[in-house]
């Protein structure tokens, strides 16, 4: 019994394992896009290459010649899954038909050259992008600085707020007060610093003396947002101290008066930009048609924006008017008596009783705390018909900028 040797099976791993780890470090340094799409499409290549080479090996097959005593050989018989000699001279038409299918599935040597090229763009133009940022930064050094610091004292100023919002009874009024003064002296200072500048200006309504550059527009509106939103921080901390110890309708009077500070800052800081762009857009230089329609249109977009700001303090406003409940009603005596006289979240006696829309009784600061997160009932999870706007009890401000 003869035996045919195997062929020798390619290298692919060899192969496959060089292309794909041909990764130089000094390669990522000086082109880091393209070094890494290469590498990517190399282990692609490999893995695909592999597969490949696994079928074919998976499909070749073993056969066996039996030599009879005189030495001629019989006829050979056709090993398993082997095709008899008639259909095995149709076979390479058949091979042929399905490498033709398989070349054209195959990936192109041209399919990601355009990315390649965009890749190597980027590396090129990298550095100078950086080196660009680093010039730009070193101009523009002082007002980086402070913008960095103001938004991280902005940051700290209103989880300050909350957390003392939170409170609520155990508030210490020198607390507050030590608030207040640093919040004050901090705005002051801010100001008195950049006094030479027209950045107050545009706190009254109008526009700078000069023309501002894009980059000292953008400075001025961010410095006066967050200046605004602090100076807004210290009347929320005023009225902390005047409902320090508010419960039930007092407490519900207290988030009210919260969210109608925020609405009435919100409706102000949409108008703290209209000074600053309306002296940018309305320059000569560009000509006198051009800055006419910038201008116009800018004052459109203000004006559909500042529609819904009006909207939304006029809604905070009759909230803070209607003594009624947007998710219940004050609950009688004989109710109270009916449900035990006993609040589910609290487990205490039951202090200025609510009686939501799903027939549930419960004080009314402890309902007013928990629907600000949940818009459910504490017992029946029963859905709470939410308020018109978005309520701010809880002390905090908007966060975002308002450039525009």
């Amino acid at each position: 019994m003869d035996q045919p040797p195997h062929p020798p099976q390619p290298a692919v791993s060899e192969a496959a394992g060089g292309y794909a780890t041909r990764f130089s470090p000094a390669g990522l340094i000086h082109a880091p896009l393209s070094a890494l799409l290469e590498y990517s499409s190399g282990l692609l290549r490999a893995q695909a290459t592999a597969g490949a080479h696994r079928g074919e090996a998976a499909d070749r097959e073993v056969s066996i010649r039996i030599v009879g005593p005189g030495g001629d050989a019989g006829p050979r018989a056709p090993g398993a899954g082997e095709v008899p000699p008639a259909a095995d001279e149709e076979a390479p038409a058949v091979r042929g038909d399905e490498a033709g299918a398989g070349s054209g599935r195959a990936e192109s040597p041209y399919q990601g050259y355009d990315v390649q090229r965009v890749a190597r763009w980027l590396d090129h133009a990298l550095p100078f992008s950086l080196l660009l940022l680093g010039v730009f930064i070193r101009q523009h050094l002082q007002g980086f600085f402070v913008m960095i610091w103001i938004a991280a004292v902005m940051f700290k100023s209103n989880d300050i707020l909350r957390k003392q919002t939170a409170l609520k009874g155990e508030r210490k009024m020198p607390m507050l007060i030590g608030i207040v003064v640093v919040f004050i002296v901090h705005v002051f200072g801010v100001y008195w610093w950049y006094r030479n500048d027209d950045l107050v200006r545009p706190l009254m309504m109008l526009p700078p003396k000069e023309i501002p550059p894009f980059w000292h527009a953008i400075f001025f509106i961010a410095v006066n947002d967050t200046m605004v939103r602090q100076a807004a921080m210290v009347v929320k901390c005023v009225l902390l101290m005047y409902y320090k110890n508010s419960k039930g309708r007092h407490y519900r009077r207290q988030g009210q008066m919260l969210t109608v500070v925020e609405y009435s800052l919100l409706l102000y800081r949409a108008l703290l930009p209209a000074p600053v762009w309306y002296r940018f857009f309305l320059n000569k230089e560009y000509g006198g048609l051009f800055s006419s329609l910038t201008t116009g249109l800018y004052l459109t977009f203000k004006v559909a924006s500042l529609v819904e700001k009006v909207r939304w303090l006029l809604a905070s406003l009759r909230a803070l008017s209607h003594k009624d409940l947007h998710y219940g009603a004050h609950a009688t005596t004989e109710q109270v008596l009916a449900a035990g006289d006993l609040c589910a979240i609290c487990q205490e006696k039951m202090h200025s009783p609510i009686l939501l829309q799903c027939k549930h009784i419960f004080c009314e600061d402890c309902a007013s705390e928990w629907l600000e997160r949940e818009r459910t009932c504490p017992l029946c999870r029963a859905l709470v018909k939410p308020g018109d706007i978005r309520s701010f009890s809880d002390g905090s401000t908007t966060l975002f900028f308002q450039l525009f």
